[in-house]
């Protein structure tokens, strides 16, 4: 349970409702496409060639990244969720926020 779900918390949603995977996971006894990055205690270590896959997905978090070894998935996914919530705020954008 999350600590937004508790009604006595500040700013809580106890009846908020989520459609779709709350995470998005690839096990290896799933059909999903394969794992283009590697398998630990079966689950995938995700490559850049799950990048499509997880934007397709309409979870709200994933698992599992390994920077060290796939750099440029979490880059890719960082700057699209950056440019997404810049692209939906009701602030003038500046510049200096783009990477």
């Amino acid at each position: 349970m999350s600590i937004a779900f508790i009604s006595e918390a500040p700013n809580s949603m106890p009846t908020a409702k989520w459609e779709g995977d709350l995470k998005a996971i690839k096990w290896r006894d799933q059909n999903h496409g394969g794992c283009h990055g590697h398998y630990v205690r079966d689950i995938c270590i995700y490559g850049s060639g799950d990048l499509k896959w997880l934007i397709e997905r309409s979870s709200m978090f994933a698992n599992k990244f390994e920077f060290k070894s796939y750099p440029p998935i979490v880059e890719c996914l960082e700057q699209r969720l950056r440019e997404k919530a810049l692209n939906q705020s009701e602030t003038a954008i500046e510049s200096s926020w783009y990477f």
